[in-house]
């Protein structure tokens, strides 16, 4: 069995009414919801460290001006 079908079976039940809400209201299974979730979290992660590494980047430039 997939994982994202083994966390919507052993959610905790108010996290499956939310769920089963969501998927209603978009028309998704909840196998769908909790992909989408998931792939929005690590697209937001990665950007948060693509972040870090330009601001890493940068330091390091100015560090170069500086000196």
């Amino acid at each position: 069995m997939p994982i994202t079908e083994r966390i919507v079976i052993d959610a905790d039940p108010s996290i499956k009414k939310m769920l089963s809400e969501i998927s209603k209201e978009y028309g998704k299974t909840m196998k769908d919801v909790v992909c989408s979730l998931i792939e929005s979290k690590y697209k937001e992660l990665q950007l948060r460290k693509q972040g870090e590494i330009s601001e890493y980047l940068l330091n390091l430039s100015l560090e170069d001006l500086k000196n």
